[in-house]
């Protein structure tokens, strides 16, 4: 169990901790000559963790620092002067992170007595209507010993919050030290998962890859560490150094590495706020032990009232670690008060329609703290899909774990998306209809193109889900690719008897040699037909997608078209560099020729000029089909 100190400076945190575990946690020479708190303090006994914070006004950054990840707060409040601003100041943030477990402890007994009655009344009339109303209150004094073993049986019997060890491993990193013949040491609450020796992690949000070469659990030595437990992890890595490590910074599975900038919540402004809380206010904003500065927007109200709720996005001034369900401590632009807090939503929002009614909805459905409800309220809300990714991330599920969420929501995974089966059969319904609406109106024409048909989507899923939902199905057969094309199963084009004629004797032509395609006057030469006459039927062969127009009257075969493609990315790859001389002499063609197909491939965004440069776009290169890829 981690208990938390909380309460006015100078009200015998420190003292009160020393006495029921024999540790001073005040270990800052500063701390020692100027009497007060400054920095976070940690002691241990037993089973029981203890981080002392500061009191003062002007390090309650560093007690929110401290506050991350506790299960029970130890209240303490001075019988002599009884309640202080830092005392309802620590209060409130303790009830905006949702800690519910506490004991009061009433110190300095030895000296007022008398005023036990009192200050008890007082405080028990601060906690009705917080998450710790009810608490024991056990008076106390740290000198004599007076209540010390009474008070550490209260904080037994609090117990701590349950803590759920699923998921992937985060540490909320508040301290970092080299200690000789070790190296580099950081400490912190494991707030999910599990830490063993030997694990390879991140350090978030830099990036950096860390080996834990051994850990502490509670201030033991140990193999393992579980979610709950303060712990001492000793890391190693190539770019590590106890200068790249900072408060407020996580230690986690790779999986869950991605810094967010923005992040939308469900915030609530104190009762005794100030003022109401207007769009784009300035916050300092608190999460786990980082802090940083912030631009709130509401998103279903103008303004926040003191003692109200509303939904907001907040963008940070830098991005940090942050996922659904972590709890927020907002304080004004002057860092002087509280001003309230909530619980994030969603850490990756999108950065359009925040205030639409889909995106209301959307949140409304990711209030909920179990991951299941929230999956299957999401689906049931427009669009009836999310990114299977973000999610996961979000919610903090492991990989092992995605199979049985899917099956729960009653829902399934295609092309980066997780979707209600209704939304996928809407999708099917609404790529059936478009194919469908565009035989009929272009029946000469071979299908849509992928991006067409999106487009064509009410919707419009994102390309790369949209891809994976079109192999789906390609795998089930109700639809067909023919090179770039889509279309349904029973659609053919026929051709005139003339345009077969020609097209007959044309394809031989331009597939002897491919690279270098006999031109529209030598065709018509060939079969004797008028000129006009071919280059229109070339030109319908273009539209059904059998040939491509690489300059005027020069058409190419679709699949050579794909292959020089894949042949011009092959000689990128392999060359570093794609100029028109490497392209022409791997096509064995001429320069003019050369030098026109990488023009066409320029406005075709399948390359890229800079130059007589070139680099090759790998998104592109398969516009006009799969290209079989050049042997080395």
């Amino acid at each position: 169990m981690i208990i938390g100190t909380a309460g006015h400076v100078d009200h015998g945190k420190t003292a009160l901790v020393k006495a029921l575990t024999g540790v001073d946690t005040d270990r800052l020479a500063e701390e020692k000559r100027r009497g007060i708190t400054i920095d976070l303090g940690y002691a241990y006994q037993g089973e029981l963790g203890f981080v002392d914070v500061p009191g003062h006004e002007r390090f309650v950054h560093t007690m929110l620092a401290g506050a991350c990840g506790i299960d029970t707060a130890l209240l303490v409040v001075a019988l002599p002067e009884g309640i202080r601003p830092q005392t309802r100041e620590h209060l409130q943030i303790l009830s905006l992170l949702g800690i519910g477990n506490g004991v009061v402890a009433l110190t300095m007994a030895d000296i007022a007595a008398d005023r036990i009655p009192d200050v008890g009344a007082a405080v028990q009339a601060l906690l009705a209507g917080t998450k710790l109303a009810g608490a024991p209150m056990v008076p106390v004094s740290a000198l004599t010993g007076q209540g010390i073993d009474d008070l550490r049986g209260a904080l037994l019997a609090a117990g701590g919050a349950p803590r759920d060890t699923a998921g992937y491993p985060r540490l909320a990193v508040d301290r970092a030290f080299t200690l000789s013949g070790a190296g580099l040491v950081v400490t912190g609450t494991l707030v999910a998962g599990r830490i063993a020796a030997g694990d390879r992690l991140l350090l978030s949000p830099a990036g950096l890859e860390l080996r834990v070469r051994g850990l502490h659990a509670q201030n033991r030595p140990a193999e393992t560490a579980a979610a709950g437990q303060r712990v001492a992890l000793n890391i190693t890595g190539p770019r590590l150094s106890k200068e790249s490590v900072a408060r407020g910074d996580w230690v986690l599975h790779p999986a869950l590495h991605a810094p967010t900038a923005s992040l939308d919540a469900r915030v609530t402004l104190l009762d005794d706020a100030p003022r109401p809380l207007r769009p784009e206010t300035e916050v300092h904003l608190h999460t786990g032990a980082a802090h940083v500065m912030a631009r709130l927007a509401l998103l279903d109200a103008h303004r926040l009232e003191p003692g109200e709720t509303a939904l907001a996005r907040l963008t940070l001034r830098q991005p940090i670690g942050v996922l659904a369900g972590d709890r927020i401590v907002l304080r004004d632009s002057g860092a002087t008060r509280t001003l309230g807090g909530g619980v994030v939503l969603d850490p990756f929002p999108p950065r359009r329609g925040r205030r639409t009614p889909a995106r209301l909805a959307q949140l409304a459905a990711l209030e909920t703290a179990d991951t299941d409800e929230a999956l299957r309220g999401l689906l049931a809300v427009a669009p009836g899909w999310t990114g299977e990714a973000a999610f996961l991330r979000a919610r903090n599920v492991e990989e092992a774990a995605r199979p049985r969420l899917l099956t729960a929501a009653g829902a399934l995974a295609a092309g980066g998306l997780i979707l209600s089966r209704a939304a996928f059969d809407g999708l099917r319904q609404a790529v059936l209809a478009a194919l469908a609406a565009q035989h009929r109106s272009a029946p000469e024409l071979p299908g849509l193109q992928p991006e067409r048909l999106r487009q064509a989507i009410l919707g419009r899923p994102p390309a790369a889900a949209f891809a994976g939902i079109l192999a789906a199905l390609l795998q089930e057969a109700v639809i067909e690719q023919d090179g770039p094309w889509l279309r349904l199963p029973g659609h053919r084009i026929s051709l005139s008897p003339q345009d077969e004629r020609i097209w007959t004797a044309a394809r031989p032509m331009l597939a002897a040699e491919r690279f270098r395609p006999p031109r529209v006057r030598d065709i018509a030469h060939s079969v004797q037909i008028p000129e006009p006459v071919v280059r229109a039927t070339l030109k319908r062969l273009q539209r059904m997608g059998q040939l491509v127009e690489i300059a005027q009257d020069h058409f190419f075969l679709r699949e050579t078209v794909a292959e020089m493609a894949a042949i011009a990315a092959a000689v990128a790859e392999q060359e570093g560099v794609l100029t028109a001389a490497l392209f022409r002499d791997r096509l064995d063609n001429g320069r003019k020729v050369a030098i026109q197909i990488l023009e066409f491939f320029d406005k075709a965004g399948v390359t890229l000029r800079s130059g007589d440069l070139r680099r090759v776009r790998a998104d592109r290169v398969g516009l006009f089909g799969p290209g079989t890829k050049p042997e080395a």
